[in-house]
Protein backbone atom coordinates (compact mmCIF):
# COMPACT_ATOMS: atom_id res chain seq x y z
CA UNK A 1 0.00 0.00 0.00
CA UNK A 2 1.06 3.51 -0.80
CA UNK A 3 2.52 4.68 2.54
CA UNK A 4 0.64 8.06 1.54
CA UNK A 5 -2.50 6.71 1.06
CA UNK A 6 -4.96 4.83 3.42
CA UNK A 7 -8.19 3.09 3.60
CA UNK A 8 -11.14 2.26 5.11
CA UNK A 9 -14.18 -0.35 3.98
CA UNK A 10 -17.63 1.43 4.43
CA UNK A 11 -19.97 -0.91 5.48
CA UNK A 12 -23.07 -0.54 2.90
CA UNK A 13 -24.92 -3.74 2.16
CA UNK A 14 -24.46 -5.15 -0.68
CA UNK A 15 -21.80 -3.40 -2.53
CA UNK A 16 -17.78 -3.17 -1.36
CA UNK A 17 -17.53 0.42 -0.77
CA UNK A 18 -13.96 1.78 0.72
CA UNK A 19 -13.29 5.54 1.60
CA UNK A 20 -9.64 6.62 0.37
CA UNK A 21 -7.75 9.08 2.00
CA UNK A 22 -4.38 10.48 0.27
CA UNK A 23 -1.49 13.00 -0.09
CA UNK A 24 -0.88 13.65 -4.01
CA UNK A 25 2.84 14.94 -5.89
CA UNK A 26 2.21 18.20 -4.22
CA UNK A 27 1.49 17.16 -0.25
CA UNK A 28 -2.45 17.61 -0.70
CA UNK A 29 -4.49 16.20 1.40
CA UNK A 30 -7.70 14.65 -0.84
CA UNK A 31 -10.16 11.52 -0.43
CA UNK A 32 -12.18 9.51 -2.49
CA UNK A 33 -15.46 6.62 -2.49
CA UNK A 34 -14.70 3.81 -4.20
CA UNK A 35 -17.23 1.47 -5.06
CA UNK A 36 -16.24 -2.36 -6.35
CA UNK A 37 -18.40 -5.36 -7.31
CA UNK A 38 -17.04 -8.38 -8.28
CA UNK A 39 -16.94 -10.27 -11.80
CA UNK A 40 -19.55 -13.09 -11.60
CA UNK A 41 -16.24 -15.25 -11.90
CA UNK A 42 -13.04 -14.64 -13.02
CA UNK A 43 -13.92 -13.93 -16.53
CA UNK A 44 -15.35 -11.32 -15.84
CA UNK A 45 -13.30 -7.65 -15.11
CA UNK A 46 -14.77 -5.98 -11.78
CA UNK A 47 -17.11 -2.96 -11.70
CA UNK A 48 -15.31 -0.08 -10.22
CA UNK A 49 -16.58 3.49 -9.54
CA UNK A 50 -14.84 6.30 -7.92
CA UNK A 51 -16.43 9.24 -6.63
CA UNK A 52 -14.54 12.17 -5.51
CA UNK A 53 -14.97 14.15 -2.84
CA UNK A 54 -16.78 17.10 -4.42
CA UNK A 55 -19.11 14.86 -5.79
CA UNK A 56 -20.28 12.81 -2.55
CA UNK A 57 -22.86 15.51 -1.38
CA UNK A 58 -24.46 15.06 -5.05
CA UNK A 59 -24.98 11.81 -4.54
CA UNK A 60 -26.25 11.61 -1.35
CA UNK A 61 -28.83 14.48 -2.44
CA UNK A 62 -29.62 11.80 -5.51
CA UNK A 63 -29.93 8.89 -2.69
CA UNK A 64 -32.35 11.25 -0.58
CA UNK A 65 -34.88 11.79 -3.54
CA UNK A 66 -34.49 8.50 -4.41
CA UNK A 67 -35.38 7.56 -0.86
CA UNK A 68 -38.77 9.80 -0.72
CA UNK A 69 -39.30 8.44 -4.46
CA UNK A 70 -39.24 5.06 -2.74
CA UNK A 71 -41.59 6.22 0.28
CA UNK A 72 -44.03 7.53 -2.58
CA UNK A 73 -43.92 4.30 -4.13
CA UNK A 74 -44.94 2.74 -1.23
CA UNK A 75 -47.83 4.28 -0.27
CA UNK A 76 -49.22 4.51 -3.89
CA UNK A 77 -51.92 1.74 -4.95
CA UNK A 78 -50.24 1.76 -8.71
CA UNK A 79 -49.13 -1.93 -9.12
CA UNK A 80 -47.61 -0.97 -12.82
CA UNK A 81 -44.02 -0.81 -13.40
CA UNK A 82 -42.16 2.01 -12.95
CA UNK A 83 -38.18 2.87 -12.92
CA UNK A 84 -36.65 6.72 -13.07
CA UNK A 85 -32.89 7.65 -12.93
CA UNK A 86 -31.25 9.67 -10.29
CA UNK A 87 -27.83 9.50 -11.30
CA UNK A 88 -26.80 9.25 -14.62
CA UNK A 89 -23.00 8.10 -16.02
CA UNK A 90 -21.08 11.30 -15.89
CA UNK A 91 -22.71 12.64 -13.33
CA UNK A 92 -20.71 11.32 -9.79
CA UNK A 93 -18.60 9.15 -11.96
CA UNK A 94 -17.88 7.73 -15.21
CA UNK A 95 -18.85 4.16 -14.28
CA UNK A 96 -21.82 4.53 -11.76
CA UNK A 97 -25.90 5.35 -12.21
CA UNK A 98 -28.53 5.12 -9.93
CA UNK A 99 -32.10 4.29 -10.54
CA UNK A 100 -35.61 3.47 -8.82
CA UNK A 101 -37.30 0.72 -9.53
CA UNK A 102 -41.02 -0.72 -9.16
CA UNK A 103 -42.51 -4.00 -10.05
CA UNK A 104 -45.36 -6.38 -9.39
CA UNK A 105 -43.63 -9.52 -8.01
CA UNK A 106 -45.78 -13.06 -6.98
CA UNK A 107 -45.89 -15.15 -4.62
CA UNK A 108 -47.69 -18.30 -5.53
CA UNK A 109 -51.16 -16.59 -5.44
CA UNK A 110 -50.49 -13.28 -4.01
CA UNK A 111 -48.87 -10.05 -5.55
CA UNK A 112 -46.75 -7.57 -4.00
CA UNK A 113 -44.85 -4.50 -4.62
CA UNK A 114 -40.87 -4.93 -4.88
CA UNK A 115 -39.48 -1.28 -4.99
CA UNK A 116 -35.49 -1.12 -5.18
CA UNK A 117 -32.72 1.04 -5.43
CA UNK A 118 -30.08 -0.37 -8.18
CA UNK A 119 -25.87 0.83 -8.18
CA UNK A 120 -25.27 -0.15 -11.55
CA UNK A 121 -21.33 0.01 -11.67
CA UNK A 122 -19.45 -0.48 -15.08
CA UNK A 123 -16.60 -2.58 -15.89
CA UNK A 124 -14.74 -2.09 -19.46
CA UNK A 125 -17.05 -5.21 -20.75
CA UNK A 126 -20.25 -5.28 -18.29
CA UNK A 127 -22.45 -3.21 -16.28
CA UNK A 128 -23.14 -5.19 -12.78
CA UNK A 129 -26.30 -3.93 -10.33
CA UNK A 130 -26.86 -4.23 -7.02
CA UNK A 131 -30.02 -4.03 -5.43
CA UNK A 132 -31.18 -1.82 -1.70
CA UNK A 133 -34.24 -1.86 0.14
CA UNK A 134 -35.82 1.59 1.50
CA UNK A 135 -33.74 0.78 4.82
CA UNK A 136 -30.60 -0.33 3.03
CA UNK A 137 -30.75 3.21 1.03
CA UNK A 138 -31.31 5.11 4.37
CA UNK A 139 -28.60 3.46 6.08
CA UNK A 140 -26.31 4.11 3.16
CA UNK A 141 -27.57 7.88 3.16
CA UNK A 142 -26.31 7.71 6.69
CA UNK A 143 -22.85 6.71 5.91
CA UNK A 144 -21.82 8.41 3.11
CA UNK A 145 -22.94 11.63 5.22
CA UNK A 146 -20.45 10.79 7.68
CA UNK A 147 -17.73 9.90 5.13
CA UNK A 148 -15.70 14.10 5.06
CA UNK A 149 -15.56 13.42 8.88
CA UNK A 150 -13.96 9.83 8.37
CA UNK A 151 -11.88 11.34 5.54
CA UNK A 152 -10.61 14.00 8.43
CA UNK A 153 -9.47 11.40 10.67
CA UNK A 154 -7.34 9.32 8.05
CA UNK A 155 -5.90 12.22 6.47
CA UNK A 156 -4.85 13.10 10.34
CA UNK A 157 -3.12 9.95 10.61
CA UNK A 158 -0.93 10.53 7.00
Amino acid sequence: MNPRQLEQALELSNIRTSLVAYRDAAQKSKWYIRFFVPGLDGRYNPGVAVVSSSKVDKLIDALNKAYKKMELLEEEKYTGEFSEDFVLRGEVSDTLSVKVSSKKSYILFWSYKKIKLHFLVSSKTNTFSRSFDSNDVKAAINILSSAENLAAKLISQL
